[in-house]
């Protein structure tokens, strides 16, 4: 027998890349390549209006996790870029239309500077999202070779920095050293504000002190909202600028992030109605960013012009067979080969190009995928809660030790072995076992029905196994939408379709898995039946039974306890012995404050910190100790953690691992123990965003400026702040309300 891998044939092309991050813009992805589908065209004719000010909103780019939103928003920008010869070979290509290829020349006749960022999990309050637009933005200006970059708004900030007496005598310490005596030619701090002050000429100047800022870690030369805005529009006028264009990808964290605090980011997306800037967001459904009540939310979504981008099937099977790079040498051999393939299957391709709508030949462009495989492929990204798995991850991923995915096929396999298909089964190493952290809860129930019968099982009924539990999960994602991933016995045939468990073989041994109690015949409407996991309809009752009651018992104090969240200060052992820390929650915080104000303190000091499980307890929760916090009879701090809450996502995901944990106890230790871990997984991770999110610390202040007499620390971290806002004089006492993250706040705690 030939001993011919695929690989033999065809290889990956290099220029494949599974996901569009920063490492492929850096690799050079070519823009060209993406096919502008149905909703990529919408997308290209919403821009329009927008450039066109028939609509003065911004656009928001949103879809499924694998649809290619991403490439698309890459390639919108360098649409946007492109020159006017590059413009029309994309438009004459793909046979796009003619009347938007000349409103897009039209508006590209005027000055358009776009600026792309990839990600947005780093973003924790708006002195992080203004410094990243500016960066963002002057790289822009850089790349685009505009001459003006705003200099005369950005330096005011600079001058009101470098006035502060402080900050001169670093920044003079900074000018001594060898490298900036070069860079600034010898000046010293009052040289570089006279010049600020004086010369009209500074752009030079200006990206001096950025430069130094940016290697020093000076942060504090940010500016804030207001100023960027007076900076953006700055740069618009006097550039004559058609459009200034920022297109941020991976945006979802943003509002994960800062879901509390959005007002500034209201400011700066509301700059469209005004000035032509856009700031086009990139993210998964915008839908499940923010509750039904949430009236920031609504405001934002308000501002944009929302457009899906969603993957057809038959565009996806497209990119599939363009990865696959033929070889020369193997050309005429591969026809031979792929044509007797082609033709083992032609039932299941019938069916496929009938269910997708593609033409003939589609699917033997993506041979040795089977056809029931590609369709399940497309769908199956549907099934993760991420974005780690989808079918461009399969067909190319570097993991191949690890993972068993097509590349380990094509390097494994070749077209006269026994198994030359990759058939539905073969994808479950990569999308069950490599990826079971990231399935969904509904899906991984289903899924999880395999390593229980596992060991009793042969190869052949293995393989049957897996292929059903897949099709039943996906279709059941789906909502029984595709017939063909119903497991019925026409299309568990179709499944294995050209392969050695055809003509009904595999149908037989899904009947003897039913007579072994690990599936059952489930009803369909007309009388039919489907093949489904025995288990998981009886479990899955009693698992929902469990979960509706933790649902009611799980109190937020009781999450916090477990995750053990009163320790997300990391205070040092001196100042755990100093202060006394208690959380609380919006349900216990009125009793818990009171107590601890009827407790004598003695020499320790107080700190409540407070925790909300969702949105709707978050705006309790802060309401309450904002009003707590101007009562001077509580001698305590109130350090709010409500902007980061657990979540409705968070807290489904810990019910369904405790519910299953707890299930599970009485059958398989090893898996409740799993299932517990999980669900303790998710508690700490909460704890970790908490720790890189944002406290807001509430606290009371008198006509000295002084506080209250209840500690030295804290106290004294957040004086400074407390002068800062309320002066020395003013007519009455007020609360401070302070930004810290944990990490900041303990350095402010230890120079206390």
């Amino acid at each position: 027998m030939s001993t011919a891998k695929y690989r033999d044939y065809f290889d990956i092309d290099d220029q494949y890349f599974p996901c569009v991050d920063e490492a492929a813009i850096r690799a050079g992805v070519d823009w060209k390549k993406f096919y502008p589908h149905e909703t990529f065209v919408r997308l290209l004719k919403d821009v329009e209006r927008v450039l066109s000010r028939q609509e003065k909103k911004s656009i928001w780019i949103e879809g499924a996790y694998g649809t290619g939103k991403s490439h698309a928003a890459l390639t919108l920008k360098k649409i946007l870029d492109a020159s006017d010869d590059d413009l029309k070979e994309y438009f004459d290509r793909y046979d796009l239309p003619q009347d938007l290829l000349k409103k897009f020349r039209g508006h590209k006749s005027g000055k358009i500077v776009t600026a792309h960022r990839y990600a947005s999990g780093s973003i924790h309050g708006d002195r992080d999202l203004i410094l990243a637009v500016q960066e963002r933005i002057r790289h822009g200006l850089l790349d685009a070779k505009v001459e003006y970059k705003g200099e005369n708004t950005l330096k005011e900030s600079v001058i009101a920095w470098l006035n502060d007496p402080l900050n001169k005598n670093y920044f003079n310490s900074l000018l001594l050293l060898d490298e900036y005596k070069i860079l600034f030619g010898e000046m010293n701090t009052d040289d570089i504000l006279d010049k600020l002050r004086t010369s009209s000429e500074v752009s030079e100047l200006i990206t001096k002190i950025f430069k130094l800022a940016d290697e020093r870690g000076i942060t504090a030369l940010n500016i804030n909202m207001d100023q960027l805005i007076k900076w953006i529009e700055d740069i618009i006028d006097k550039n004559e600028l058609k459009a200034l264009v920022l297109i941020w990808d991976e945006f979802s964290d943003y509002f994960r992030n800062n879901k509390h605090s959005l007002t500034e980011f209201q400011k700066l997306v509301s700059l469209c109605q005004f000035k032509p800037f856009y700031l086009m967001i990139v993210t998964h459904e915008a839908g499940h960013l923010f509750h039904e009540g949430d009236k920031d939310g609504k405001r934002i979504l308000d501002r944009y012009l929302r457009s899906e981008i969603t993957m057809p099937e038959n565009i996806a099977f497209d990119l599939i067979a363009a990865a696959l790079v033929k070889r020369s040498a193997a050309q005429d051999d591969w026809e031979r080969k792929s044509d007797d393939l082609n033709s083992r299957m032609h039932d299941s391709r019938l069916a496929v190009e009938q269910t997708v709508g593609i033409k003939p030949n589609v699917l033997k462009a993506v041979l040795p995928l089977h056809p029931m495989a590609a369709l399940l492929l497309k769908n199956i990204s549907s099934a993760f809660a991420s974005n780690q798995r989808s079918m461009f991850d399969f067909i190319k991923n570097p993991d191949m030790g690890e993972v068993k995915s097509f590349q380990w096929f094509i390097n494994e396999f070749g077209p006269l072995d026994d198994q030359p298909l990759l058939t539905i089964d073969m994808l479950w190493s990569f999308f069950y076992e490599k990826g079971r952290e990231n399935l969904s809860s509904d899906i991984r129930s289903v899924l999880d029905t395999y390593p229980r019968y596992e060991k009793q099982l042969s190869t052949e009924e293995r393989r049957v196994l897996k292929t059903i539990l897949m099709m039943q999960a996906i279709s059941q994602r789906m909502g029984d939408s595709v017939e063909l991933f119903q497991t019925t016995e026409k299309n568990i045939n179709l499944a294995f379709d050209g392969t050695d468990l055809e003509t009904n073989r595999a149908v037989n041994i899904a009947k003897k898995l039913v007579r072994d109690e690990i599936l059952y015949n489930k009803p369909l409407a007309g009388g039919k039946t489907q093949f489904a996991s025995a288990t998981t309809a009886g479990d899955q009752a009693q698992i929902d039974k469990i979960k509706e009651r933790l649902r009611k018992e799980k109190k937020t104090a009781s999450l916090v306890d477990e995750g053990e969240l009163a320790t997300v200060l990391s205070l040092n052992p001196a100042l755990r012995l100093r202060y006394e820390i208690t959380c609380v929650t919006a349900d216990d915080f009125t009793r818990v404050i009171n107590g601890l104000r009827e407790k004598p303190t003695a020499w320790r000091l107080r700190a409540v910190i407070g925790f909300a499980k969702n949105d709707t307890e978050a705006v309790t929760l802060r309401k309450l100790m904002k009003q707590a916090a101007t009562d001077e009879s509580y001698d305590m701090l109130f350090l709010d953690a409500t902007s980061v809450p657990l979540g409705l996502e968070g807290f489904e995901q810990y019910v369904d691992y405790v519910a299953n944990s707890e299930y599970q106890r009485k059958k398989d230790n090893h898996l409740a123990d799993e299932m517990a871990r999980r669900a303790k997984d998710i508690l700490r991770d909460w704890k970790n965003r908490v720790y890189n999110g944002q406290f807001v610390v509430y606290s009371y202040a008198y006509q000295s400026g002084e506080m209250l007499p209840n500690g030295l620390a804290i106290q004294n971290a957040l004086m400074s702040v407390s002068l800062k806002k309320y002066p020395l004089g003013f007519d009455a006492a007020e609360v401070t309300e302070t930004m810290f993250t944990p990490s900041n706040l303990k350095q402010g705690v230890e120079c206390g």
